[in-house]
């Protein structure tokens, strides 16, 4: 993950400081609509922005600690943007006990972030079920494995069931059963993909493999199309060994 979003959080809060520091040298009142007082409510709310996106870039999920830290902090600049428009004063109080924060313990706990290799836990699903022969299928697979790290569930969920589906169709294009799950020349809906492959005797499916695959497309739709709910770690966490079994199930027949 990359610290760029705490490099602008830090920019941000130095063009605050800075605007606070005129502001109190000219004796500027912050309640008036003068352009000092304007460049500090424009400061602020690049900082709040900038904020939001260091969140966004270290979900307590995946960065705990960096998260943790993040959190000493909001209370602060929600202060600030509450307190707004007040003496430069308090709100300059206010940016040295952020500064201080930011520049010990949180910077010190993305520097340990920073250090750790990528993948330095086991993947989401083992790289080497799909064979290196496999180009496409062997990057969809590294991709769920990204997005699993990175926090992008509902990402994950969609490339788990891309992987399936094309798994399935080699799968029959394997044994040279293909028009079983054609129509038109076209091949069928994921839907009907999943009933033929648990039916297909020839893939030799496992039970458990059969009642996993309409989760897997359940998840996976939701990660895509749906406007009102998200795909969570822990739906993925439920069905991890189930999803691995397979996804290593179907790659053993192409």
């Amino acid at each position: 993950m990359s610290a760029a979003s705490y490099e602008e959080f830090k920019n941000r809060l130095a063009e605050t400081v800075k605007s606070l520091r005129i502001a109190k040298k000219r004796r500027v009142k912050l309640s008036s609509s003068s352009f000092y007082s304007e460049k500090v409510r424009l400061a602020l709310a690049g900082l709040r922005k900038s904020f939001l996106a260091l969140q966004r870039d270290y979900p307590p999920e995946r960065y705990a600690k960096v998260a943790f830290q993040i959190a000493t902090i909001e209370p602060l600049l929600q202060r600030m943007i509450t307190s707004y428009p007040t003496h430069p004063n308090d709100l300059l109080q206010l940016t040295n006990e952020i500064a201080f924060k930011l520049h010990s313990d949180l910077a010190a706990e993305i520097e340990n972030t920073e250090a750790v290799t990528p993948f330095s836990s086991p993947p989401f699903i083992p790289n080497n079920i799909i064979e290196d022969r496999h180009h496409v299928l062997k990057k969809v697979l590294w991709e769920i494995n990204r997005c699993y790290d990175a926090a992008c569930y509902n990402s994950c969920a969609a490339m788990i069931r891309r992987l399936t589906e094309s798994l399935i169709i080699e799968a029959f294009e394997h044994h040279n059963i293909q028009d079983k799950i054609k129509k038109d020349g076209d091949y069928l809906d994921f839907s009907a993909l999943i009933r033929m492959a648990t039916t297909e005797s020839r893939l030799g499916l496992t039970r458990n493999t059969k009642r996993i695959l309409p989760d897997l497309k359940f998840f996976g739709d939701l990660g895509v199309h749906n406007r009102k709910a998200l795909v969570r770690k822990d739906d993925l966490d439920k069905l991890h060994h189930a999803i691995r079994s397979a996804i290593e199930e179907l790659a053993n027949s192409i």
